[in-house]
Formats: C-alpha cells, sequence, structure tokens
C-alpha cells in the first residue's frame, strides 16, 4: 500500500517556517492557522499532537446517557439557572480542557461553542462500536442514535467554521461520504438559533428533497430544535413546525406574537431556476447543501454574496458544501479550486499531488476521521478521537478492492471513489454520461499524471523572425528577460481552469515538425511530408478581455496531429497543443495560422466555423491554402468524396454532434499495436497531453469541453480519410492470378 499520501507529509512536515494568520493580522486567539507559501491557510496540525482525555470535553453528554437528563436541579432553581447559564456561555464560546498531548507535555485544548454543542447536546445516528465485528470478509455492525464523539477532522471542520465567522469569509467544502457533515452543519444551525434571537437561517438546495425529507439537512435541524425543547433546559417555544418556515417562540391567545417571543426562524428554498430565493430574508448564515447538483450556483453567488454585505462589512456567513454525484459537477469543482472568486476561505492544497503552491476549498478526507481497523488489527480511529491515516488507507484500499469487484460497470466504481475521495482532485471525477468511460482511459490518465517519463514536452510560442516560423520556450523568454504574463504565459494544466492560471496559456510542443530529404519540383529539399500533419481548431466565438473570463467561458483548443505516414511507420500521434484564451479573437487565430505555417498545414488546418472569425483572418494573411473543407459524404453518403463549397466545419446542430461524439469514441479506441506485454495500444495512448485525457475522462453532456469539441473534428477528419482510402483500394483494378505476368498490361 502506498503510503506516501500528501496531507499525511503536510501533518508530519516541520511548520516552523510558517507565519500565523495571527501575525498575518487575523483573529485567531489559539493559532489555530498559519498562512502557506501559497497565501491559502494551512491548519496548525503539529507532527506528533495526540488528543487525549477527551471524556473531560463530554462530561455532559456522559451524565445524561446515565441518568436521561442534564440535571439533577429542579426546574427554576437557582442551581438549574447556573447550570443553564454556564453551558449557554460554552455553546457560545466554547471549552477548555487539559486534552492535547504535544513534544510529551499536557496542554489545553480549546474547542468552539458549536463543537462542544455537537458533542454534548446532538444525538445523531451513529455505529454502534459494541456492535462491530471483523472478519476476511470486512466489518459489520449496527447504528444507534447516541451523542457524537470526539474526532480530530470534526475539531478542525468546527475550527475552520468559527475562523470564517471571526474573519469575515464563507466557506466551500469538497467532502466523502460517512464523514457526520449533514450532521454537523444542521447541529450549527439548530445551535445558533436556540442561542440567538430573532435569527434567520436560510438552507438552499436545487431540490427542496434534500433539505426537508427524511435525512435532509432541515430535518435534522428541526430534530435537534425539538430535542432542545423536549430534554434540555433551552426551552424557547415553537411557534411553527412548517418544515419550509420552522419557527421559535410563542403566541398569545389573541394569536398575535409578542416583542419578547424568541423569533428565530429556518428557511428552506429551492434555487432549482431562481438563483435570487435567498434574497431579502436577511439569512445569517445560508447553507448551500449538495452544491453538486447545483448548476446555477454561479448565479445564485453573484446576487447572494454581496446581500450579506453591508458596506465592507460581511454580516452573514454562506457555507457551501458537496459530495461526488451522477450530475455535472464542473461548476461545483470550478469554485472549488478558486476559493477567491466568492471570498470562500482560501487554503493551501495540502491533499492533492503536486499542488502545494495552490489554493482550494476546505477538503476532508475519507480516510480523515474513518472508523475501522486494517489487517493487523490496527485501529483506523482510537478511542480518544485520533485518526490513524496509514491504517485508514489501508481500510480504504480493501473496501475499494472489493467494491470493484461487486460493481457492475467501471463507472459505478469510479464515482464510488469520488465519494469516498482521499484528495479533492480524485472526487471531482464522475463519469456519468460520460461514453469515453473506460479503465483503460483511467490508467492513462494516471501515466500521464504521476509518471515523469511522459512528460517530455516543451512550452512556449511560436514567432516569426526572418520569414521563419521559430518555436522558442518558456524558459529561453524567461532566460532573455522577458515578463510572465505578458510576453509569455504557462500551460494550463488544469480542467477546468483554476483561478491561479492565466488564460492566456501557451503552446505545448511535444514532437518538432518531421523533415526529410525529398524532391520538389526536380529539386532535392529538406522538408516536411505533404499532409504529414494536420490541425483541428474549436475557437471562442467573442473577445474577452482577461480579468473577466472564468472557468465557465469557453477556451481556444488548437491540436496539431501527425498522420499516419511512411516516416512514422504509419501510426500517427498528437504533435502539439494550445489551449487559451487571448484577449482577441485575432490573436488565438494567429497561433493557429503559425502553427499552420510551422507543421506545413496545407488544406489541413480544420476549423469551426459557427463561432469566431477565423476564415476571415487567415483571408486577410491570404492564408487560405492552409484551410480545409469539411467533408460532406460523412453525414451524406449520396455525397460520394464532396467537400463544403466555403471553409471551415460546421458542427452546430446537436445531430451532428451526437454523430461527431460517437465518432470521436470509435477514433479513440481505434487498436494501433501491441505493447511489449501484448496489451493493446489504442489511439488515445498517443495523445501524450494530460488535460486532454482528462478532459475526456471528466466529459459530460452539459459542460464545457472546448478539447473535446476539437477532437470531434479530428475524429471526422480520420473518418473521412479512412472512407477515401477504401474507396481508393475498392476502385483499383484487381490483379488476377491466373494472368499471364509477361503479357499483363502495367498501365
Amino acid at each position: 500500500m502506498d503510503v506516501d499520501y500528501p496531507f499525511l507529509r503536510y501533518i508530519n512536515e516541520d511548520k516552523s517556517k510558517y507565519k500565523t494568520a495571527r501575525e498575518a493580522g487575523y483573529i485567531d486567539p489559539y493559532d489555530d492557522f498559519l498562512i502557506g507559501d501559497s497565501g491559502g491557510f494551512l491548519m496548525n496540525i503539529q507532527a506528533g499532537d495526540r488528543y487525549v482525555n477527551t471524556n473531560l470535553l463530554i462530561e455532559v453528554a456522559n451524565y445524561f446517557r446515565k441518568y436521561k437528563k442534564y440535571t439533577p436541579y429542579k426546574e427554576g432553581s437557582l442551581p438549574y439557572e447556573q447550570f443553564r447559564l454556564r453551558e449557554e456561555d460554552r455553546r457560545k464560546n466554547g471549552f477548555t480542557a487539559p486534552c492535547l498531548l504535544r513534544n510529551g507535555k499536557i496542554k489545553n485544548l480549546h474547542i468552539t461553542g458549536g463543537h462542544y454543542n455537537f458533542i454534548n447536546y446532538c444525538p445523531i445516528e451513529q455505529l454502534d462500536e459494541s456492535s462491530v465485528k471483523t472478519g476476511t470478509g470486512g466489518g459489520v455492525g449496527k447504528k444507534h442514535v447516541d451523542f457524537a464523539k470526539f474526532i480530530d477532522a470534526q475539531y478542525w471542520t468546527w475550527k475552520v467554521m468559527e475562523f470564517c465567522e471571526n474573519n469575515g469569509f464563507h466557506l466551500i467544502i469538497d467532502k466523502t461520504r460517512r464523514g457526520g457533515f449533514s450532521y454537523i452543519q444542521s447541529s450549527d444551525d439548530s445551535n445558533t438559533l436556540n442561542l440567538y434571537p430573532k435569527k434567520v437561517i436560510i438552507h438552499v438546495a436545487n431540490d427542496y428533497k434534500y433539505l426537508t425529507q427524511k435525512g435532509g439537512l432541515s430535518q435534522f435541524t428541526i430534530d435537534q430544535l425539538i430535542f432542545y425543547e423536549t430534554k434540555s433546559p433551552f426551552k424557547r417555544g415553537i411557534l411553527s413546525y412548517d418544515s419550509a418556515d420552522f419557527k421559535l417562540g410563542y403566541k398569545l391567545k389573541n394569536n398575535i406574537e409578542p416583542p419578547n417571543s424568541w423569533g428565530s426562524a429556518l428557511l428552506s428554498v429551492s434555487a432549482a431556476n431562481n438563483p435570487e430565493c435567498a434574497i431579502g430574508k436577511d439569512g445569517k448564515k445560508i447553507k448551500v447543501e449538495e452544491l453538486s447538483t447545483m448548476i446555477n450556483f454561479d448565479d445564485f453567488m453573484t446576487v447572494t454574496e454581496p446581500a450579506m454585505r453591508t458596506g465592507s462589512y460581511l454580516t452573514g456567513n454562506m457555507y457551501c458544501w458537496g459530495t461526488n454525484t451522477t450530475n455535472d459537477i464542473s461548476v461545483f469543482e470550478a469554485n472549488f479550486f478558486s476559493p477567491n472568486s466568492h471570498n470562500f476561505m482560501p487554503f493551501e492544497n495540502v491533499w492533492d499531488k503536486d499542488a502545494r503552491g495552490t489554493t482550494c476549498g476546505f477538503f476532508k478526507p475519507y480516510v480523515w476521521g474513518l472508523q475501522g481497523e486494517d489487517e493487523y488489527g490496527n485501529k483506523s480511529l482510537d478511542s480518544d478521537g485520533n485518526s490513524n491515516i496509514i491504517a485508514a488507507l489501508s481500510v480504504a484500499a480493501k473496501e475499494r478492492k472489493n467494491k470493484k469487484l461487486k460493481c457492475k460497470t467501471f463507472g459505478e466504481f469510479i464515482n464510488y471513489c469520488g465519494q469516498y475521495a482521499n484528495e479533492p482532485a480524485e472526487s471531482f471525477n464522475s463519469i456519468s454520461e460520460n461514453i469515453f468511460s473506460s479503465e483503460t482511459l483511467d490508467a492513462w490518465e494516471k501515466k500521464l499524471s504521476n509518471e515523469d517519463s511522459y512528460k517530455f514536452y516543451d512550452d512556449g510560442m511560436l514567432y516569426k523572425v526572418n520569414d521563419e516560423v521559430v518555436f522558442m520556450t518558456n524558459k529561453r523568454l524567461q532566460a532573455e528577460g522577458k515578463h510572465r504574463n505578458i510576453d509569455w504565459f504557462e500551460y494550463i494544466e488544469n480542467v477546468p481552469i483554476r483561478s491561479n492560471e492565466h488564460h492566456h496559456g501557451c503552446i505545448r510542443r511535444f514532437f518538432p515538425p518531421v523533415k526529410i530529404d525529398t524532391i520538389i519540383d526536380e529539386q532535392r529539399v529538406h522538408a516536411i511530408p505533404k499532409g504529414l500533419y494536420s490541425i483541428c481548431y474549436d475557437p471562442v466565438g467573442i473577445d474577452k478581455i482577461n480579468k473577466e473570463i472564468t472557468s465557465k467561458h469557453s477556451h481556444n483548443s488548437i491540436a496539431v496531429y501527425e498522420n499516419p505516414h511512411a516516416v512514422n511507420g504509419f501510426k500517427g500521434k498528437c504533435v502539439a497543443v494550445y489551449y487559451g484564451r487571448p484577449e482577441s479573437l485575432e490573436e488565438a487565430d494567429y497561433i493557429c495560422y503559425l502553427l499552420a505555417i510551422h507543421y506545413d498545414c496545407i488544406g489541413t488546418t480544420n476549423v469551426e466555423i459557427n463561432r469566431g472569425e477565423t476564415i476571415s483572418n487567415f483571408k486577410k494573411w491570404k492564408a487560405t491554402k492552409y484551410l480545409s473543407k469539411e467533408p460532406v459524404f460523412i453525414w451524406d453518403n449520396t455525397l460520394k468524396g464532396m467537400t463544403e463549397n466555403t471553409y471551415g466545419y460546421s458542427i452546430g446542430s446537436d445531430k451532428k454532434k451526437l454523430e461527431g461524439l460517437r465518432l470521436l469514441k470509435e477514433w479513440l479506441y481505434t487498436i494501433i499495436g501491441k505493447d511489449e506485454k501484448g496489451s493493446n495500444i489504442l489511439v488515445l495512448h498517443s495523445i501524450y497531453d494530460h488535460p486532454t485525457i482528462l478532459e475526456i475522462k471528466k466529459f459530460n453532456t452539459t459542460g464545457n469541453f472546448d478539447r473535446v469539441s476539437q477532437m470531434i473534428i479530428r475524429a471526422i477528419e480520420v473518418k473521412a480519410m479512412d472512407i477515401k482510402a477504401k474507396s481508393n483500394i475498392k476502385d483499383r483494378k484487381k490483379v488476377i492470378d491466373e494472368e499471364d505476368i509477361l503479357t499483363r498490361n502495367w498501365y
């Protein structure tokens, strides 16, 4: 089992080099957070820290377990009122006890008020550890209703939430299943509504059922509020039981609510077709459930976030979370990896491989706080709430192995891995509606991501120098004193693009043009063979200044393909790619133009013409010789060998797009050889650009997938080549074996 896990590596690293958040001016009295190199926050988890004596944190819950009540004192008595006031203070301001072992010494640990309430006043359905049985087939157990235990992962979740409230951040969370997160959020809401009068909390979901049905966020919150009224000293009265508008307080006999009625309320609203659903309700907190299903989330945030401010001051907090689903989760993913876009608390990404120096939202890995036992009997979570992440990784690996054997399809298994992910990148893998998904594609994506041997490319840009098109690498441009994000740009690595990446992008060249000695016009020249290379280009449609571009906007996608030829053993490949969005359409078209010259793509530059102005720009540059025309016989076999009268491809219609997707899958999975182990080598193995393969892996029918659109053009071109080749073979005169070779008419 691989224990080189980024989050574990972070936990164990020396953190003395980092500045504390308090030193940077943030409100953080216990120095729970640090500032990472990315500018994002780091949880101040010190190597070797252990939580001990955590029973001291739940003495009140233990009393209730034993006596089915919180205090022996008579309601209304002075000791009763003193207990109530003490507990309300703890629920507001937190609780401190000697529960942290650091460097061999017991130190005080402060838990937040919400966390104290959660583990002492919030009975939840959870695993009954006394019922657990383990065997070779895995573990089994029963659930029961009990108070939540102290768990390190939950401790940090509460700390993050408190930091957001103290420092004016919203919070976006990528969570896994079985983390108790809905319970945490409902406990936070019920605690707030019960402690503070005249407050409003709003629950939002794309579908109302995620909130109000059994197991929904609002229903959990209401159950907890009823528990306060029936089992605790914190009674406020219930004015309305309506799950859409639950309100604490009371009415007089004349049906009028008096001024001293508690008046705090829980509202539940649907954002489906209504991004303004939370506006005008003055929410103290807004909780967005199942963000992965909320396609209009950006529109929702655009109108809602400003409404939670008075001037420069944040007057309420928003918490948004989700888990991998079979829906299009690209909007969720884009916001998670660009937390600054809507004032979400940014974290340095300590969870993904090779992601340090970048920021994201808050991520709760599956193995952090996981209950289980590895093959050696090591518990992944001890009785004091400490996670043994190495043991948990083993438990999770075994679960995955068993799940893979039971899954009916590979897609089902990938979705499972996304729901129980240990890295954010993995959690956003969903292959619903993805016709391209396969175990082969998944394995190839992992190879390109993890193995350095595939990183043999150069990043840079093409320039005209003395009538010659020259490729200059970013390293060369930087060495010459050129400025980053002005004169040169980095390659866009992520799908979707992240906030720390400049939208301009650059060319990634895997293979330079191949030149051979050949005879042209009776002269021997060193040149690119005619027809060796093709370009496929999906352009954007409008100019847009870079600072206004987000991940939801289209980007230009250009790829250069080497066609099957004698020089490559009749095995083609992708040799160069560009993905990005310069501020003008003309600049993007010019990149395509230079690539066409560089790879001599005369008559083989295939451009989507439903948007943009590529054709007119090529005419302006007197470069139409590079452009191709759409092979219309692909769509109508009665038009044998016919092409469109005008330059470019038009793939706008749904019918064409669907057929194009079918052709693309057919092309990607075409067998082109065998490896040394006898396994099939497919066309997709000739595409070495990791973002391209990742986009294929993430594809769905509703998202924005520019590289896939570009590859559809390539699939059509290849299909046309194939049809023409078969037609040429068919039209050749068959050689009759019986014919005398000496008398055969050769010409």
